[in-house]
């Protein structure tokens, strides 16, 4: 069996008779959920955003590279949620605003919506409800399946992004130490970053398919945001 994605204890199907009444309550504490979590899943679409906030690095598992966003100093300790659930930078990043709700594929490749069947926000004394009495979406429902859509879009764009720059050899495996200003450190290996030797080396060729795909940006994002370890310790000291 498949791990559950990162946060979601249950996945369950939202569903137009089960949840009738149900409500989506206003969360106290919004991102609190993610408060323990050192490193996040990355969009692509995200890097430009993103990356005057939170060091952007890669991973690379079962030949796949996925993009991250580093968030803490050490595992179990992220930085960038205060004590009332809410997130510290200029950009949440889209893996968490999707939350509780994720899509998901039934027999046929019909597409679902599909939420955390732990979330205690889902109830039905209070909040926004999803359906009507006819058991059609309401606006808020709709704004949720379109998000989560348009989530899906941008994760096989960064698939082919990150694809695209394996092709061409453009990962280097670096070593990330941390420092808060208290003089605590931290140490991470295994993670990958762009190597900027390697790309001064690609062809005129190679260069002009990467900015007609539209990489560019996102490279140099990804590039700037390593300036922001200094960050991540920073926020550590003041979040202790």
């Amino acid at each position: 069996m498949a791990p559950l994605p990162l946060f979601y204890s249950s996945i369950a199907v939202l569903d137009r008779n089960t949840h009738r009444q149900s409500r989506l309550a206003p969360p106290k504490a919004p991102y609190a959920f993610a408060a323990g979590a050192h490193v996040l899943p990355a969009l692509m679409a995200e890097f430009a955003p993103a990356c005057r906030d939170m060091p952007i690095l890669f991973l690379e598992e079962q030949g796949a590279v996925s993009p991250l966003f580093m968030v803490g100093m050490r595992p179990g300790e992220g930085c960038f949620v205060d004590a009332e659930g809410r997130w510290r930078g200029q950009h949440a990043p889209a893996y968490l605003r999707r939350y509780p709700f994720i899509g998901g594929d039934l027999a046929g490749e019909q597409q679902v919506i599909c939420l955390d069947g732990g979330y205690a926000g889902l109830q039905e004394a209070e909040g926004e409800r999803l359906f009507d009495d006819e058991g059609e979406p309401t606006p808020v429902l709709r704004d949720i399946v379109a998000f989560v859509a348009d989530y899906a879009e941008a994760a096989k764009a960064t698939a082919a992004f990150t694809a695209a720059l394996k092709e061409l050899d453009l990962f280097q495996t670096i070593n990330v130490e941390i420092r808060a200003g208290d003089g605590t450190t931290s140490s991470f290996s295994g993670f990958s970053a762009l190597s900027a030797e390697r790309l001064d080396a690609l062809s005129d060729e190679a260069w002009t398919e990467l900015r007609r795909k539209g990489y560019l940006l996102p490279i140099h994002a990804h590039l700037i945001s390593l300036q922001n370890f200094a960050r991540l310790g920073d926020l550590a000291q003041s979040r202790a």
